[in-house]
C-alpha cells in the first residue's frame, strides 16, 4: 500500500522523480481502474434511459486518471484541476434543457477525487469507486424505499431514534447518583434498546406474512409485558374464542421474548454478566421455541386468528414503529426497582437483596435482573443464587397465572414447560459458581 505525504517545499515533479516506476503504475492502474468501473455504470444507465449526459465511460475513466495525475505534478495543480472539474460540472448543469438530477455530475466530480486519492491510498480509493458504483447501481431501489417502503411515520421515529443515539446519548452524564444505580446514561440505554427492539418487531411485522401475525404479535409483546401476554392468550381460551394448545405455544413465544430482552437489558450494565448469562439463556430461548413451535405446529387459520393478522398488518402499516410512552415507563420502572432492591440490600443485607430480589420478580423480572447485576460481578455466589431464585419467582408467578386465567387445559400445556425451561437455565448457572 502507498501512502504519501506533501511537503510544504514540495517541487512540481517531486513525487515523480521520487516515486518508482512499480509505485507510479500501481497508482495510474487504480485510478484507470476505478474511472472504468464508475464510467461504466454511468455509460449503460444513460443508454437504459435514454437520458442525455455530458459523461461516459471516457470521459470518467480521463477524469479519474487526470485526478491521479494532477496530484502526481503538484498539490496546487490537483487544487486547480478539481476547481477546473467542479466549474465543468457547474457548466453542465447550467446547460441542461430539463432538469434530469445533478448525480452524473456529482459522480464525475468525486471520481476525478477518487483519482486523486489513488495517489495517497489506492486501496481505499478502489473500495470508494466500487461503493459510489453500488450507489449508482441502486437508484431503482433507493427510490422504491425512499417513495413506496418507508412511511412517513417510520422515517419520523428513525431519525428520532438516531438523534437519541448520536446525540442524547453522548451528551448524558454517565455517572450514578446513588452508589451503582440511578445513571442517567444506563437510564437512557436502556430506553433505547427498549425502542430498538420494538423497532426491529415493527420491521419484522413488516417483512413477514401474515400467517406468520400470531408468532410475530406473540413474540414482540413479550418485550412489553411476558406476565400480561400470558394472562391475555389466557382469557381468550376461558372464552371460548382460542384454542388452548395454540394459545399456549404463543404465550411461550413471549417467554422467549422475556430471555432475549434480559440478555439485552444486561448487556447494557455490564458485559461481564452477559458472558455468564449467555449460555444458559441461550438453552432456554432454545428449548422454548421449539416446544412453542410445536404446539403452533399446523395450527389452523380459524376466523380468530385471521382477525388477529389483519389486526396485526393493520398495525404494522398504521401504528408507530414504538412507543416512547412504554419504553420510558420500562426503562423508569427497572430503574425504581433497582433502587429499591439496591436500599433493601443496604438495609439488611444479603437478605434484604434476596427478598427484594424476589418480591421484584413477581412484577418485572428485568428490573430484578438488572437490580442484582448492579450489586457486584459474576463471583459473588450470592448474586447468583439472588438471580436463580429471582428467575424461578417470576417463572413460578407466570405459571400461576396461566391456570388462573386460562385454566387447567392452557395450563397443562403452558407449565410444564416453563417449569423445565428455568430449571435448565438456573442450573447452567449454578454450575458456573
Amino acid at each position: 500500500m502507498i501512502f504519501i505525504a506533501y511537503s510544504g517545499g514540495a517541487l512540481v515533479g517531486e513525487l515523480l522523480l521520487n516515486l518508482s516506476l512499480s509505485q507510479l503504475l500501481t497508482i495510474m492502474a487504480s485510478a484507470l481502474g476505478s474511472g472504468i468501473l464508475i464510467g461504466l455504470e454511468r455509460e449503460r444507465h444513460n443508454n437504459a434511459a435514454g437520458e442525455p449526459s455530458f459523461a461516459g465511460l471516457r470521459s470518467f475513466t480521463i477524469a479519474a486518471l487526470l485526478g491521479a495525475l494532477c496530484f502526481l505534478i503538484h498539490l496546487a495543480v490537483g487544487i486547480v484541476g478539481a476547481a477546473a472539474v467542479t466549474a465543468f460540472c457547474l457548466y453542465s448543469l447550467y446547460k441542461q434543457q430539463k432538469d434530469i438530477g445533478s448525480t452524473t455530475e456529482l459522480a464525475f466530480l468525486m471520481t476525478y477525487l477518487i483519482g486523486a486519492l489513488c495517489v495517497f491510498n489506492p486501496l481505499f480509493a478502489a473500495g470508494l469507486a466500487v461503493l459510489l458504483t453500488i450507489v449508482l447501481r441502486a437508484k431503482g431501489v433507493m427510490h422504491r424505499f425512499a417513495g413506496q417502503t418507508i412511511r412517513d411515520f417510520e422515517l419520523r421515529d428513525g431519525l428520532f431514534l438516531l438523534a437519541l443515539i448520536l446525540i442524547a446519548l453522548p451528551l448524558m452524564p454517565n455517572q450514578p447518583y446513588w452508589d451503582s444505580v440511578l445513571n442517567p446514561y444506563v437510564i437512557l440505554k436502556l430506553v433505547i434498546l427498549i425502542l430498538i427492539v420494538q423497532s426491529l418487531a415493527h420491521v419484522a411485522k413488516r417483512l413477514f406474512s401474515q400467517d406468520k401475525a400470531l408468532i410475530l404479535s406473540s413474540f414482540a409483546s413479550g418485550f412489553v409485558s411476558s406476565t400480561a401476554t400470558v394472562a391475555s392468550y389466557g382469557m381468550q381460551v376461558r372464552a371460548g374464542k382460542a384454542d388452548a394448545k395454540i394459545s399456549a405455544g404463543a404465550a411461550l413465544l413471549s417467554c422467549v421474548s422475556t430471555l432475549v430482552q434480559l440478555l439485552i437489558v444486561v448487556a447494557g450494565v455490564s458485559l461481564g454478566w452477559l458472558k455468564f448469562l449467555l449460555l444458559p439463556c441461550i438453552a432456554g430461548i432454545v428449548m422454548l421455541t421449539v416446544t412453542a413451535l410445536f404446539l403452533l405446529h399446523k395450527m389452523p387459520m380459524s376466523s380468530q386468528q385471521k382477525n388477529v393478522s389483519s389486526e396485526t398488518s393493520n398495525m404494522a402499516e398504521d401504528s408507530r414503529m414504538f412507543s416512547i410512552k412504554e419504553a420510558v415507563i420500562i426503562a423508569l420502572t427497572l430503574t425504581v426497582i433497582q433502587a429499591l432492591v439496591y436500599g433493601l440490600s443496604v438495609l439488611l443485607g444479603d437478605k434484604g437483596l434476596i427478598i427484594g430480589t424476589l418480591l421484584a420478580s413477581l412484577f418485572e423480572v428485568h428490573a430484578a435482573m438488572t437490580a442484582v447485576v448492579v450489586q457486584g460481578d459474576i463471583h459473588n455466589s450470592i448474586l447468583v443464587y439472588a438471580m436463580v431464585l429471582g428467575l424461578a419467582t417470576h417463572s413460578g408467578s407466570k405459571c400461576v397465572n396461566a391456570f388462573m386465567t386460562g385454566g387447567w387445559r392452557y395450563g397443562i400445556y403452558f407449565a410444564p414447560v416453563q417449569i423445565v425451561h428455568v430449571l435448565c437455565v438456573g442450573g447452567l448457572l449454578l454450575l458456573q459458581v
